[in-house]
């Protein structure tokens, strides 16, 4: 809508955002954001949860779903949206352009992110040249552990569980166990024998 106004669309930023942070202005984060939230039936955002939200870009929050306290919720490059019954925990990171499905559990410290850092001007600071939004996806079910790093660009499938501490640099198909970093996966759900099965080393 601003694209063609470049301008005005700064003039706003600025007056929405401090120039040095991402964080919105205090007079944002009080009278803006909380009306900027899509929010189901029943659904909380603890008082002390992060929300580093601009309203042109989409957040919303499904039926009975938590962010808890020091949770990080950063919609400036993508929407953010999390599902029903979803359980965002105490300081876990989510970085638009962010999907989260239904009953999705992120334990404490994980990060989630849906953007990566341009970097190929080598006659340029990194910090100057911008980010890319690349979009994440974590699928129904899905129980990601704690200190876990989910990278810009993957799909975790469903009924997928990420060990703690893993660093998943891949997509992960449905019904899977993984961990490690880089995470590989370590189980599958086999729907013939009805059973976990471990996953054959290659």
């Amino acid at each position: 809508m601003l694209d063609d106004k470049p301008k005005l669309k700064h003039f706003l930023h600025y007056l929405l955002i401090h120039p040095y942070t991402s964080r919105p202005r205090y007079w944002a984060r009080i009278f803006l954001i909380p009306f900027v939230i899509k929010r189901g039936k029943g659904s909380i955002v603890k008082r002390k949860a992060r929300l580093d939200i601009i309203p042109s870009k989409k957040i919303t929050l499904g039926i009975k779903s938590v962010i808890e306290d020091y949770a990080i919720i950063n919609n400036g490059m993508g929407d953010v949206l999390i599902g029903d019954y979803s359980h965002v925990t105490s300081r876990v990171k989510l970085v638009g352009p962010v999907t989260l499905g239904n009953h999705v559990t992120l334990g404490s410290n994980a990060q989630v992110t849906g953007l990566t850092h341009n970097y190929v001007d080598v006659d340029r600071p990194i910090s100057e040249q911008g980010v890319m939004p690349c979009k994440t996806v974590i699928e129904d079910d899905v129980w990601i552990g704690g200190n876990s790093c989910i990278n810009q660009g993957i799909t975790i499938g469903t009924h997928s569980i990420v060990a703690s501490g893993s660093v998943v640099t891949k997509s992960v198909p449905p019904y899977s166990v993984v961990g490690g970093n880089p995470a590989r996966i370590l189980k599958q759900y086999d729907f013939e024998k009805k059973e976990w099965v471990k996953a054959i080393k290659k």
